[in-house]
């Protein structure tokens, strides 16, 4: 899958962060970012990204919207970068784990720490596409784990997945961050369906 200049050029940048989630309990997430607008181009993008094998592209948009991303992170406040990992099931299943590329990507333009073996995931979950905000929730619940707490205690940390839905999944990893000493936990997506109620 290659992207044309016209296509690459339309993609639609979302320039302010999210501050809700439409899971309940407490928040362990301070700031959220979604990239782009979740229309039929861009979902077409993460659907190769997530099921075709096609990773490449990504790099191409990121570099193409570099300085527009970057203007909108604490760029000087961030210690780690960390991918939402995959059950190793999955990344057996999978082949690899679709964010990886872009959390290397941040972390090398952050010039900070890539922590993606500082966390596991334990459970291994069904697909969360079907599922209503409660049912996510606890779907993910137990999910994540730390391999070692002191890499992260005191750390601001920057998760990174492809889609913000309802926020459950990341809010997960985030409580168990916030639980090993992590001092604060942010958010980069590529992309949410719903923007403001994400």
């Amino acid at each position: 899958m290659e992207i044309c200049k016209t296509c690459l050029n339309n993609f639609k940048l979302i320039g302010t962060p999210h501050g809700q989630f439409s899971v309940t309990g407490d928040i362990y997430l301070s700031t959220a970012w979604a990239l782009f607008e979740f229309d039929d181009s861009f979902q077409q993008l993460i659907h190769h990204l997530k099921y075709s094998r096609r990773r490449k592209p990504i790099g191409v948009v990121l570099d193409h919207y570099k300085s527009q991303i970057l203007d909108q992170l604490p760029v000087d406040e961030i210690d780690l970068v960390i991918s939402v990992p995959l059950h190793p099931r999955k990344f057996r299943e999978r082949g690899y784990n679709q964010v990886d590329d872009m959390s290397n990507w941040l972390a090398g333009r952050l010039h900070v720490e890539l922590g993606n073996h500082l966390v596991k995931r334990k459970k291994y979950t069904s697909t969360q596409t079907k599922l209503n905000a409660e049912e996510r929730m606890e779907n993910v619940r137990a999910a994540f784990g730390v391999t070692d707490e002191s890499a992260v205690r005191g750390k601001h940390v920057l998760l990174v997945d492809d889609v913000l839905t309802t926020g459950a999944t990341s809010n997960a990893l985030a409580e168990i961050l916030k639980q090993s000493g992590a001092a604060k936990i942010d958010l980069i997506t590529l992309s949410t369906p719903q923007f403001g109620n994400a």
